[in-house]
């Protein structure tokens, strides 16, 4: 594999790190001060066009937004406890009764279960969260990058285990619930951070020659 290619299997992996953590807890004084120590969102490890790169700059500019605000604006979208403005489960986006636990979730798991993962974050919840399922493209780019390093390994499997995790669990409804992110958040660093898990789901895509099917969606 071409270095080019290693640099963008590891600029997708720490993406999906970042995502996972942007979309699963709530945000946190630790996790803001380091975003802002780090510059993640400065140096951020996969290319933007142009027209994109203000929705770094912009991300960076608000992670100076009031933690409580930040707080508040995770908790309405994602958690509640009123209803959820922007549900961060594809059961409610790929089921009629747009309830959770449903047959998506099952897919999901069993998906997990098919490369050896068990989620298990301490808490009961359905495994089809987006949050999770960057925590399990993590995985996936990691296990490629380490069999990269290793010379003697085929990186093959996980890229196609990418691949189809993306054209079956994720590009099929992710796009619609960032639009609702987009479309429902008070804050610039979740408006933003939706815009650019959208252009990192494109490059993942892209990477992996995975393809956007078109579904039904209930919501």
């Amino acid at each position: 594999m071409a270095d080019p290619q290693i640099q963008q299997l590891a600029g997708l992996h720490i993406a999906s790190q970042f995502f996972y953590r942007f979309f699963h807890q709530s945000p946190d004084s630790l996790w803001i001060e380091s975003l802002k120590q780090e510059s993640l969102l400065q140096h951020w490890p996969l290319d933007l066009a142009p027209a994109d790169q203000h929705v770094l700059s912009e991300m960076h500019h608000s992670l100076e937004t009031d933690l409580n605000r930040l707080s508040h604006d995770y908790s309405d979208l994602f958690v509640g406890p009123d209803k959820l403005l922007a549900a961060p489960w594809a059961s409610v986006y790929l089921t009629e009764e747009q309830i959770n636990c449903g047959q998506p979730t099952q897919w999901v798991k069993a998906f997990y279960r098919e490369f050896g993962i068990e989620i298990d974050t301490g808490e009961t919840e359905p495994e089809d969260h987006i949050g999770l399922m960057f925590a399990f493209m993590a995985h996936l780019t990691q296990e490629a990058l380490t069999a990269a390093e290793a010379n003697d390994q085929s990186i093959e499997p996980w890229i196609s285990g990418c691949r189809a995790f993306l054209e079956n669990h994720m590009l099929t409804w992710a796009p619609r619930f960032l639009e609702w992110v987009q479309e429902q958040a008070k804050t610039d660093f979740y408006k933003d951070g939706s815009r650019l898990c959208q252009l990192t789901l494109q490059q993942f895509a892209d990477f992996t020659d995975a393809e956007y099917k078109i579904v039904r969606l209930f919501r």
